[in-house]
């Protein structure tokens, strides 16, 4: 009898893809059991908020990039070390925290070209001189030829976090740029909005904020509270140039690929009900004038059409989808 424990299974009944990734978080949530707490303290939001003192927060977020998987060929070492930084700092975005220091694991194979290295960390320390960022520490290990991968652990602070979990019925719907078509280009030329982050922690309208990583219909569903919906005003969605060129490849509407892409890196925000929206409009005109701020909806009570509906005619959207860590391809 074969006595070896392998991770790996050809069953797919067992294996991770089918769950879909806030089902998978679930469980591993339950594995560790009282070893977590629970947002915004553990695992929840973009970051995890530890407390200083009474004014003063720390934010930890982590994430990574490996090749094959967020970049490949066509995206220079330079513009893959910028993204690693970048796509950090835009969770440290959307709490509205400031970017203090980091620490960065780097995982290779033997075969990795030293040149395609040092390009790579020039991307980094570019990025990290842009935004005031030191990296630490670390740490190095080897992976089978052929494979490259990154993990960058970022620390900021903030005084008032905004939290995913804090929207309520009533709310505003906005976004800040341009959604979509990400394939295009974007996913790694994008810039963190850290200042746009920190003004709107900075508005008591603001009740809750998240940055938008796995595409607005999936994002969305996250920062809606407890039977709730939301009324979505098509028309108002931003919708990127890079979608409509992108959906004249595909054969789908540019308005599906500003849902359901992923990798905008654009900040999505819950305003309170009664808040003067355009006070709070042209506040964030004059702030930011070259950045586009769009009221895309409302928080309403659960919809038996939906939870997201059309605005007007109170119809069902079908794009509450997007990207997918794991997915199986059917």
């Amino acid at each position: 009898m074969d006595s070896k424990t392998y991770p790996f299974t050809h069953d797919p009944a067992q294996q991770i893809s089918g769950l879909g990734e806030c089902i998978l978080l679930e469980h591993i949530c339950n594995w560790l059991g009282d070893t977590t707490p629970i947002a915004p303290a553990g695992i929840g939001d973009d970051c995890a908020v530890m407390e200083l003192d009474a004014t003063q927060k720390t934010c930890i977020t982590t994430d990574a990039i490996s090749y094959g998987q967020h970049f490949d060929a066509t995206v220079t070492p330079f513009e893959a070390g910028v993204k690693l930084i970048h796509r950090n700092l835009s969770d440290l975005a959307a709490m509205g925290a400031q970017p203090q220091s980091a620490v960065l694991t780097l995982l290779s194979g033997p075969d990795l070209a030293l040149a395609w290295l040092k390009a790579f960390f020039k991307g980094v320390r570019s990025a990290c001189v842009a935004h005031t960022l030191k990296i630490v520490g670390g740490d190095l290990s080897t992976l089978p030829a052929g494979q490259f991968s990154a993990s960058l652990t970022l620390l900021g602070s903030c005084k008032r976090p905004l939290l995913r979990q804090n929207a309520s019925i009533g709310d505003w719907l906005y976004t800040t740029g341009t959604l979509g078509g990400s394939i295009l280009g974007k996913h790694f030329r994008f810039d963190p909005r850290l200042a746009e982050g920190q003004w709107f922690a900075a508005q008591d309208a603001c009740r809750a904020m998240m940055d938008l990583t796995d595409g607005l219909g999936k994002d969305l569903q996250v920062l809606l509270p407890n039977d709730s919906s939301a009324a979505i005003d098509l028309n108002s969605i931003p919708i990127d140039e890079a979608a409509q060129a992108f959906g004249l490849q595909t054969g789908k509407p540019a308005l599906q690929h500003a849902f359901c892409d992923g990798e905008d890196y654009e900040l999505l925000l819950a305003v309170a009900a009664d808040a003067d929206c355009g006070r709070f409009e042209t506040c964030w005109q004059a702030e930011f004038p070259n950045l586009r701020l769009s009221r895309i909806g409302q928080i309403i009570s659960k919809h038996p059409a939906g939870v997201f509906i059309e605005k007007e005619s109170g119809a069902s959207i079908p794009w509450t989808y997007g990207y997918e860590h794991w997915k199986r391809d059917v």
